[in-house]
């Protein structure tokens, strides 16, 4: 049986959230917005990725949640995630659900405020910042026996940070990898499921066009 959109805000209210340090070489000061969109349908609880256009100036061709910076009008952050949304893939909430940690990105001073909503099934990619849309069914990410990682060091200490192919040559992996991590994480008791373990050796930084 799948959890309720009560369910998913219950347990996002209960999860102690972070503001995560800047990362190494980075201040991470600037605060972007953005939408989790879950859509209910009849096989399951799906997640709504996009892909970015490629000829964006800043983190072109990426997988990312539809969101972005503030603007002077946006009341605050979570404003600014339903409006870039709702410019991005006409995504309009129906209820929004809570709250994800902050994630600083290592690709640029940004860090995502990611906001979670239940969404309708109506999202369309605008063709000028989002080139497609990439769902992402979370019972099939539970189901999978692992989830690939890379490893890396970091005040002494080591870490594994989530990666997904979504399809042929396109990779989610860094700070929007985390945030669905966290909500896989967040949400895994009231799915009746287990969060897959991450797993190192598939994917190297190069191959994911990082120094």
């Amino acid at each position: 049986m799948l959890p309720t959109p009560d369910a998913v805000s219950r347990a996002l209210a209960a999860h102690s959230r972070q503001e995560y340090p800047a990362l190494p070489g980075r201040t991470n000061h600037l605060r972007a917005g953005v939408l989790v969109p879950l859509i209910w349908h009849a096989g399951g609880v799906r997640g709504m990725l996009t892909l970015r256009a490629a000829h964006l100036g800043r983190h072109a061709g990426e997988v990312a949640w539809p969101g972005g910076r503030p603007e002077p009008a946006d009341l605050d952050l979570e404003a600014t995630a339903v409006r870039e949304a709702r410019e991005e893939v006409g995504a309009t909430p129906r209820r929004m659900l809570g709250r994800l940690s902050s994630v600083p990105l290592y690709t640029s001073d940004f860090r995502l405020e990611p906001f979670v909503a239940e969404v309708a099934d109506t999202l369309v990619a605008d063709g000028g910042e989002v080139a497609r849309l990439l769902p992402v069914e979370l019972t099939e990410l539970y189901a999978a026996p692992h989830i690939h990682a890379l490893a890396w060091e970091h005040g002494g200490e080591d870490h594994r940070s989530p990666v997904w192919e979504l399809a042929p040559g396109t990779v989610l992996f860094g700070a929007t990898a985390h945030v669905l991590l966290e909500l896989l994480q967040v949400l895994a008791p009231v799915f009746g499921a287990r969060v897959p373990p991450l797993v190192t050796g598939r994917f190297t930084p190069a191959d994911l066009g990082l120094r």
